[in-house]
C-alpha cells in the first residue's frame, strides 16, 4: 500500500510539471535579437556584436563578436525545473530557466562552479529584451551586467 501512495503521490507532482514544461514556450521572447551596444553596460571588455535567436519552442542560440574579433556561439534548450548544459560554453555551464510571466523570465547558472542568477524582461510592446545578469567572475569577483536586445 506504500508504494501504490507513493506512485499517487509522484503522478500529482509530475501533472504541474508537465503544466510548467508547456509554459516554456518563447511566446514574445521568440525571435532574433541583436544587441543595442550603446545601452548595455558589460562587465569586461564590449563584444563588437551580439545576436541570439529565441526559436518558438524555447531553443536559444547566441553568437558573439567579442571585443577582439574572435566568434563564439552557444546555446541551449529549456526544460522547466530542470538545469540543462549550454552547448559550447564548456563541460560544466548549465542554466535552468524559469518563466514567470509573458513578460519575465528568471534563470540559474552554474558557470563552471560559480553561480550566477538572471532575469529578463520583454517590453511591452515586445520589441525590447532587457537581461540583468549577476554572479561571480573567473577571477572570484562579483560581476554584474546589463544587456538590452532589440528584436529584428
Amino acid at each position: 500500500m506504500k508504494s501504490g501512495s507513493i506512485t499517487l503521490v509522484l503522478s500529482l507532482l509530475a501533472i504541474p510539471m508537465m503544466t510548467l514544461a508547456a509554459d516554456i514556450p518563447a511566446g514574445g521572447f521568440a525571435g532574433t535579437w541583436k544587441c543595442n551596444l550603446a545601452k548595455s553596460k558589460f562587465a569586461g571588455p564590449t563584444p563588437q556584436s551580439e545576436v541570439f535567436t529565441i526559436d518558438p519552442d524555447s531553443r536559444f542560440s547566441i553568437t558573439v563578436i567579442s571585443a577582439d574579433g574572435k566568434t563564439s556561439t552557444w546555446s541551449y534548450k529549456p526544460q522547466a525545473g530542470q538545469a540543462v548544459p549550454v552547448e559550447g560554453r564548456g563541460p560544466n555551464v548549465t542554466v535552468i530557466l524559469r518563466k514567470v510571466n509573458a513578460h519575465r523570465t528568471e534563470q540559474t547558472w552554474n558557470l563552471d562552479g560559480r553561480p550566477a542568477k538572471s532575469f529578463t524582461i520583454l517590453s511591452k510592446d515586445g520589441k525590447t529584451q532587457t537581461f540583468h545578469i549577476a554572479g561571480t567572475g573567473k577571477d572570484a569577483k562579483p560581476f554584474e551586467e546589463e544587456v538590452v536586445y532589440e528584436k529584428q
